[in-house]
């Protein structure tokens, strides 16, 4: 008998242990190798997997290491791409973006995710080369998956994007040796000053990226409207955490920051510059920041949110539209039951133009359903005693009719339904229109979510997202993919292919994972 109690004590340790195992994400591709052909831009897929139960905030790093020359003297270029991003529960993919190339070259690239649970963690995927080639080889990609490891984190936000040139000085024949692949070598008769030069012109143009850089963040720095951000944030307590910019020129190219305050509140703010100036900026947060001034100090919307806090409503998010004219603001506000409130307003010129207060409208108490229910009960209580004195003694019949199956009639397929939208927004999208992709595409998340959650009628992203949060789910992720096909489908924001297949990918799984329920 000691055989089957230890086997049940196994079994007993087994099931406290697994449950505590801790979470992790994981970052895999295909292959450690890709080819593509020249001219082509080299997109390679990498699959993102979260076993959290929960949004987790980090920053990716995608470095890029590329040989320049081959020769008694080898050169390297670095290129060092940082930006934050917000992995959800479950799978799905990314695309890493190793650019074009009209000449054979090799490119290493490196991917390391930073991010924070209880400890600092960072996750490394193993080295992937990509190869532009002028004939892609029949076996490319065939290799095994490989996928990354995690370790212990430095718990720092990784510096922002770089170019660098390093010179590293070795033999003719140890060079030739290393690297077989390249064919961009020089002969070894070529002169030094042939090498000096191209050295030069390499540095020149690493010199003129870092310089277009710190010309943009400069100009940033100076930018009035984000000097008026930057001091509102401050007197709510919160302080710049990271800048990721994007220029292409020293006055022109698009940013985001992220904000946060002592209690970890966070705030992300985004927009793009133009010729030295930023026409507009995107701010967004969870946290109940400062409005504008003109609209702060209006006594109608100091009515309003009276008005909701002797309710017991609270604010709980935060949506800026700002310009230097004016701003769109929305306001989300919810009470101890989840019901969600909403104040929208519009300033231009220091005057607010338009304001208006939403809320759900409470039915008087209706009692003549309690009523009726109460007579029908009565009526069936009656009916079953007397068909039970008259059918007592009745034998019971020998066998009993089949209902029919075909007796009522399928219910509405809702996830049939996001399906098809989410095809609509993918052909809209390769016929290059990707406000109407994205339009499409949010209406499905806003169709599969409610009717998973017992609304049968559309609801807009705040609606969806208070009725999310009023369950007890985590919205943030969902949140974040509405506003962003909502930008982008009123013309205040701009996706490309890798962002619209991450919105999509996003959508598809949810469908999945309310199917396995």
């Amino acid at each position: 008998m000691k055989y089957p109690v230890l086997v049940l004590l196994l079994a007993v340790a087994a099931a406290l242990i697994l449950p505590v195992v801790a979470a992790e994400i994981t970052f895999s591709a295909d292959s450690s190798e890709y080819f593509f052909p020249l001219g082509a831009t080299a997109t390679v897929p990498i699959t993102v997997t979260s076993t959290y139960d929960h949004d987790i905030d980090g920053t990716i790093q995608f470095t890029t290491t590329e040989q320049l020359q081959n020769s008694g003297t080898v050169m390297y270029s670095t290129k060092n791409r940082v930006y934050s991003d917000t992995i959800s529960p479950g799978t799905a993919q990314i695309g890493l973006d190793g650019g074009t190339s009209n000449v054979e070259k090799s490119l290493k690239v490196q991917i390391v995710y930073d991010y924070t649970d209880t400890s600092p963690v960072q996750v490394t995927m193993p080295e992937i080369v990509i190869h532009f080639v002028s004939q892609v080889p029949q076996q490319s990609g065939a290799q095994a998956p490989v996928a990354s490891t995690s370790g212990p984190g430095t718990g720092n936000v990784p510096s922002g994007s770089s170019v660098q040139i390093v010179q590293q000085s070795v033999s003719v024949q140890q060079q030739a040796g290393r690297d077989g692949t390249l064919q961009q070598a020089l002969s070894n008769g070529q002169q030094a000053e042939n090498t000096n030069a191209l050295k030069e012109q390499l540095q020149r143009e690493a010199q003129k990226t870092q310089q277009d850089k710190a010309s943009f963040e400069e100009a940033l720095g100076n930018d009035p409207l984000l000097s008026s951000v930057n001091e509102s944030l401050a007197a709510d307590g919160f302080t710049r955490q990271s800048l990721s910019s994007n220029p292409s020129s020293g006055s022109s190219g698009s940013f985001s920051m992220e904000y946060r305050n002592a209690a970890g509140e966070s705030v992300s703010v985004g927009g793009s510059m133009e010729n030295g100036i930023v026409p507009s900026i995107q701010e967004r947060s969870k946290a109940p920041v400062n409005v504008t001034a003109p609209l702060a100090s209006n006594a109608t919307y100091k009515a309003m949110a009276q008005q909701l806090q002797d309710k017991g409503y609270q604010r709980n998010s935060t949506a800026l539209d700002l310009s230097l004219s004016g701003a769109t603001v929305n306001l989300t506000f919810q009470d101890r039951q989840g019901k969600p409130a909403f104040i929208n307003a519009t300033t231009s010129n220091g005057n607010v133009t338009q304001i208006s207060l939403e809320t759900e409208k409470e039915a008087p108490f209706d009692y003549l359903p309690i009523l009726a229910c109460v007579v029908i009960g009565a009526v069936a209580l009656v009916a079953a005693w007397v068909l039970y004195r008259k059918l007592r003694n009745r034998p019971l019949p020998v066998h009993l009719p089949v209902a029919n199956e075909n007796l009522y009639e399928e219910p509405f397929d809702h996830r049939n339904a996001a399906r098809k939208l989410l095809a609509q927004a993918e052909v809209a999208y390769g016929d290059g229109d990707p406000a109407a992709a994205c339009g499409f595409a949010g209406q499905a998340l806003r169709l599969l979510l409610a009717c998973e959650n017992g609304v049968r009628r559309e609801l807009t992203n705040a609606e969806l997202v208070a009725l999310l949060q009023s369950k007890g789910r985590d919205a943030r992720s969902v949140d974040d993919v509405l506003s962003w096909c909502a930008d982008v489908e009123f013309a205040r924001g701009v996706v490309d292919e890798g962002e619209f297949s991450r919105i999509t990918a996003f959508i598809l799984d949810s469908i999945d994972r309310t199917q396995a329920r």
